[in-house]
């Protein structure tokens, strides 16, 4: 008997997860608290958000990111830029190979402006790749504007582009 409404209690719960129409994902930020005055500007820490359930994950993850940071995690010490300055700056994000092709619209540019302080692209870049590869198909990134790896690199300050992208080749972007 115990047996039996054990099965059915497992049955349940995972029929129940099997068709929930949410998933969890981390999405990450500075934190003042673990890193005061941000003195790694490499260094991120997760923040758990719920979204609604999706194939294009790494996208709405990227989405969740350029939200910025709620006030309750504010509370906790994580810091971001502002969601006016990252609010439709992702064009596409394609994924090929284990390597997430991020494409930046050209408004990045004049919204993004503390972006390209050495701090700034530190903190901006680790974000955005620690949230991407939380999943397991993604092991690189690598960014454009408007299709130009070059233009990327350049704006913030790196200069040259990775030598995976093979001379800035714009073909996966």
């Amino acid at each position: 008997m115990i047996k039996t409404i054990f099965s059915l209690l497992c049955v349940f719960v995972f029929s129940v997860s099997a068709f929930s129409q949410e998933m969890t994902i981390k999405v990450y930020f500075a934190n003042e608290n673990s890193n005061p005055n941000i003195e790694d500007c490499t260094k991120v820490e997760p923040a758990k958000r719920t979204i609604s359930k999706t194939k294009a994950v790494a996208k709405a993850a990227l989405e969740e990111l350029f939200k910025g940071v709620s006030p309750k995690e504010r509370e906790k010490g994580f810091s971001s830029l502002s969601q006016n300055e990252t609010r439709d700056i992702l064009k596409s994000i394609k994924i090929k190979n284990k390597s997430a092709y991020v494409n930046f619209r050209n408004t990045v540019y004049r919204q993004t402006e503390t972006a390209t302080t050495s701090c700034g692209s530190g903190i901006f870049m680790a974000s955005i790749e620690a949230t991407l590869k939380q999943f397991p198909t993604i092991e690189k990134v690598f960014y454009a504007i408007e299709g130009s790896p070059a233009d990327f690199y350049d704006w913030v300050q790196i200069g040259e582009c990775p030598e995976e992208l093979k001379n800035c080749s714009c073909k996966d972007f």
